[in-house]
This record gives C-alpha cells, structure tokens and sequence, in this order.
C-alpha cells in the first residue's frame, strides 16, 4: 500500500505543539554509531514539508527515531513552563551526549555539560511560563534503515516566543537506538543548534539596559553581578526575580553586624513580598572566619532544609561572611546554590568576582573549594554604616589593584581616595567610578581564570606575605589592612629591584598614609617578611611567582627575593614609620582590641 509519511503523525503523541507539517525522511544519508558525533553543517532556515513513500509497517528504527523526537519536544515545552523540568529534557540524551552553538560554537561533552547547554540555550533570564515553543515537522535524513545501532539524523525548525522576543532556532539531532530493542531505547547522542534573534538589535540595547552590570562566564559556571540601589526597599522584587524564588521562601545568612544594623529593614523587605524570610545570624569579623563558624552554618542548613535546586541561599555581609557562606553552600548536599550581597567596600570590590570559598584552618584559607555564586548583588545602601576602619581596609584592596593593573584608578585614589573615605564611598559619582574600576580589573585578570589554572595572577600583589601577617596576627588584622602592608613592602622590593623609581615609591606610601592605610605593623622584623616568602611558594606550587608593580600601573613578576633585597626594603620602610608612627599597626587598631577567648 502507497501512504504518505503523514500516516505516521497520526500514531505519535499529539504533545508537541507542531505546526501543521508532516514528518519527513529524506532519502540522503544514515550516520554509522560509530560516527553518530559528526557534525555535519547545518543551515539556517526552516525545513521545508515533503511527502514520501512509506510501507504499511515502518522499520522500528523509524519509529523509535520520531518518538524520541516528540518526548525531546513535550520535555523542553514542559521545561519552559517549570526550569527545574530541565533535567527531564536531559534525560533525553546519552550519558555521552554531546552539544554545540553553529557555526562556530565549540562542543561540550557529557549530560551534565548539555544540561548547562540547554539551560543557557532555553531558559536562562526567562521567567517559568514567559517562554513557548513551536516546533516544524521533524525531517529524518537516512538512505536506509539496516540495524538498531545506526543513528538517523533529524532535523527541526524551533521559535521559542515570548513578550517582544522570538528566537528562531534550527535543530540537527542524532537519535540513536543504543542497541535496545524497540522504541522505548532511542536517545539522543548529540545537538547541534544554530539559530538568529528577532529584533536582535532592540533587544541587545534592552540587555545593556537591563543585563547585569558584569558577568563571569566560563563554560563551567555563569555568575551575573548586578549593580542595584535599594535592592531590599518594600516592595522591590528585583532578588526575587533573579533568584526566581517561588516557594514563598528566602533563606538568608547574614552577617550579625548586618542584622542589627538592618534587620528590620531585610525584613519589613521580606513581609512586603509576602515571603517567608528565613535568617541564619552568623560572626563576620576575620577571626570568625572558621571551621566552626561554617560546621554552625551547615547545622542551620539543615535545620532551614533548602530544596535542592529551587531556594538559592542569599548570603548577606562582608567577604568573610560571604566566604564562609559560600563554603558552607558548596558543602551541603555536595552542593546547594547561593548568591550573595556584599555589604562591605571590600566585598563589593574584591570579594564580589571570585569564585573561591573557604574557612582559616591551619592557615589562611586552609580549606576551601571554587564554588561560584549564581548572582551577586552590589548595593551602595549598606556602605552608609561602614565604619571607618572598614572603608579604609576596602581601600587597600582597591590600592592592590591600581598598582599593578590601572594607573587611572590609582590617580583617582590619590586625587579623590582621602575625600571619599570621609564620606563612606556613598552618593559620588567618582565613587562609584572608582569601584566599576575596580571590579573591572578583577573581572580583566581573575574572570579569564576563575579556577586558577594559571598562577602568575596579578591580583596576588598584595599577597606575598599578607598571609603569614594574617595568621601571625591571629587573625585580628582586616584583610585590606594586611594587602596594604604587603602592598607596601613589595613595593620597596620592586624599588630595590630597579622596577619603580625612588619618586614611585615615595608617591605610593604618601597615598597609603595619607588614606590611613597601615604600612607595618608593631613588633615585626625584617625575618617575618623572609619567613613570609618561603611559606607562600608551598601555595604557589614550589616558585615564588611574586607580583611586583612595575611603574605605577603595571605588573612584572619575580621568583626570588634575596634576604639583602627584604632587609634593604624593610629598612626603607622602617625610615617611613619613624616619619608617620601612626601607619604602624597594633592590636588597639583591631576590630577586636581585647584579647579574648570567644570573640
């Protein structure tokens, strides 16, 4: 009997939201198993119906192919209704399945990589149900159908639309039996999309508008940093959008300081979206930044039981607080996710990119793991109860990264730096370009590695000896306090090295004092720094890899520091104290002035 393959639709599940196109084979091609990852090109534009003839009883490769198909288009309809449907589209694919973006997309290998793949391409900055999907005919592609084991090719046209937007998207899939018997074992083996926007330029001038200020994007994992004033005012649903909370719940580790300070106004926030705020009041002072402080936070975890995927923990507070938090996230079911909101000038300007996380066990960041947040939020609103010594500590972050990357920002410290500290960094349009400055040099020299894959990193300045200061110390030193130190004495180094004149270096300390930045501290000698030197090449893999600047702006990397360079610098250093004896650090200048036991 003579039919049309159309015959064939009607057996199908009527699930996919078609248009009104019947599936097609195309007598041209069949790709072995073996060779069931090629990629083939694929052109733009929409498949076009055609009829051909067809026996009574299809080949079951035929069938299994359409209705593998048709689940892959019912499980993606049904992941734009609910992201976490995701991982049903999944299971659609091979464990060894593989994507990728034409034409020049690179591929990515394994579920797990096709779940980012997907994510990315279907439903990443779309909101449940804002997004629908309209599939053309399914055309296979196959000059015979021999064995199980052969993989057919199929190809489809996608426009996914929503509000103001539609993508069109085409599709070339390779469906393979796997060897099983019947239809129930076809999977897909791989993906390969190639596809235009509509309307792409209003809507890449919408993105600048709306888009997240940064982004830090690896292949591996997506953070989007957001730059947004008055993110908890009553009624402002800008985090629960981005975090698309939906189960009426936020749970919320915050920094204690942060709490009493603005406790009430997190959660008249909270009350005026209805939600459920569930808050974890933790230390986030340095000497807090501990196993035991992290080991408090996982019991709180448990007790709050955060569904696995769907209700992200905001972490709220300083870059230890954030730290810790994230740490504690990455350890929780072997991973929950979490954001997080700066709320110190050092968090908002260092702590806000990176990706790392860890508790001091042993050492400075003894322990720790890279476990990225899927959103941070930099809000200016919280700087306003900074204390001073706490803008200033953010400073010497802010000072690592002018040396060694971007001279504007060190003039702009040195013209601007001593006003703005009086003021708390708030309401001041060189403020804020001064903190965009420095996150866009830590974005330039961290975001291209984010695991740090490569160790002559730039932004270690300022962490050649600061975490020897730190642990000697007992962690009583504020983080920006102890890069400034180092800061200050690799510069003098780089002095003695011939790598910054006399004038720089003097132009530099004069900055540091005049910020009310520490250039030493009580009781230490010229071994401390020695001592320093040795214990940091263990973290640098055997080498000292040592970031010096070169001039005012730039960075040159050393190996060696000879005990007569650091004595030399140190001496230097030593002549500037007796100078300015109030850049000496001590124990009176801590956040915590009396030794204690529990602090």
């Amino acid at each position: 009997m003579r039919l049309l393959f159309s015959v064939v639709c009607l057996v199908l599940p009527s699930t996919l939201g078609f248009n009104a196109f019947s599936p097609v084979i195309n007598h041209r091609s069949l790709i072995r198993k073996g060779d069931g990852g090629n990629f083939k090109p694929l052109q733009v534009g929409t498949v076009e119906p055609e009829t051909i003839e067809l026996k009574q009883n299809p080949h079951p490769l035929e069938e299994g192919v359409l209705k593998a198909f048709d689940r892959f288009a019912s499980a993606t309809k049904l992941a734009l209704e609910d992201k976490r449907h995701i991982d049903e589209l999944v299971t659609c694919f091979s464990y060894a399945s593989r994507g990728r973006m034409l034409p020049d997309g690179g591929v990515v290998m394994g579920q797990g990589a096709v779940k980012r793949f997907l994510t990315d391409l279907l439903v990443t900055d779309h909101p449940n149900g804002s997004r629908r999907a309209e599939f053309s005919a399914p055309t296979i592609e196959s000059d015979s159908i021999v064995t199980s084991e052969d993989v057919a090719v199929v190809k489809s046209s996608l426009q996914l639309r929503s509000a103001g937007e539609t993508r069109h998207l085409d599709l070339e899939l390779c469906i393979s039996s796997g060897g099983a018997e019947g239809a129930s074992g076809f999977e897909i083996t791989s993906i390969a999309v190639a596809g235009a926007d509509v309307g792409a330029t209003s809507l890449r001038a919408d993105a600048r508008k709306n888009g997240p200020k940064w982004e830090t994007h690896d292949g591996r994992v997506r953070q989007q940093i957001w730059q947004h004033t008055g993110l908890f005012d009553s009624g402002n649903r800008f985090i629960v959008d981005k975090l698309e909370i939906s189960t009426g719940r936020i749970i919320a580790v915050i920094d204690a300081n942060v709490w009493k300070l603005h406790g009430e106004t997190l959660q008249t926030w909270a009350d005026s979206l209805d939600l459920k705020l569930d808050t974890v009041i933790a230390p986030g002072n340095e000497d807090h930044k501990t196993m035991d402080n992290c080991l408090f936070m996982l019991d709180e975890l448990k007790r709050l039981d955060p569904l696995r995927r769907s209700e992200p923990v905001l972490a709220i507070g300083g870059g230890v607080l954030t730290d810790v938090a994230g740490f504690a996230c990455a350890l929780w079911r072997r991973g929950v996710p979490w954001a997080r909101v700066p709320t110190t000038l050092l968090g908002m300007v260092d702590a806000s990119v990176g990706i790392k996380v860890a508790v001091n066990y042993h050492r400075k960041n003894g322990v720790g793991h890279f476990f990225s947040p899927t959103h941070t939020f930099v809000d200016a609103y919280f700087l306003g109860t900074l204390k001073r010594a706490d803008v200033i500590s953010g400073c010497g972050e802010i000072m690592k990264a002018a040396l060694v990357h971007d001279r504007t920002l060190f003039d702009l410290m040195d013209e601007h730096g001593v006003r703005l500290v009086d003021k708390n960094f708030e309401n001041d349009e060189v403020a804020d370009e001064i903190i965009k400055r420095s996150v866009d040099t830590m974005l330039e020299c961290i975001g291209v590695d984010l695991w740090e894959e490569a160790l002559l990193r730039p932004m270690d300045f300022g962490h050649s000896f600061s975490r020897t200061l730190e642990t000697d110390s007992t962690f009583y030193l504020r983080h920006g306090e102890a890069v400034a130190i180092d800061a200050c004495m690799s510069t003098l180094i780089a002095e003695v090295k011939g790598y910054v004149t006399r004038a720089e270096a003097d132009r530099v300390l004069d900055v540091y004092y005049r910020l009310g930045l520490p250039c030493m501290i009580k009781g230490v000698t010229a071994d401390t720094f020695k001592r320093a030197a040795r214990d940091i090449v263990v973290h640098r893999d055997g080498l000292l890899r040592a970031p010096l600047p070169r001039g005012i702006g730039s960075c040159v990397y050393e190996d060696v520091f000879t005990d007569g360079e650091i004595e030399a610098a140190f001496a230097r250093l030593e002549g500037f104290m007796l100078k300015h004896p109030e850049t000496c650090w001590d124990r009176s200048k801590s956040f915590s002035p009396v030794d204690t036991e529990d602090n």
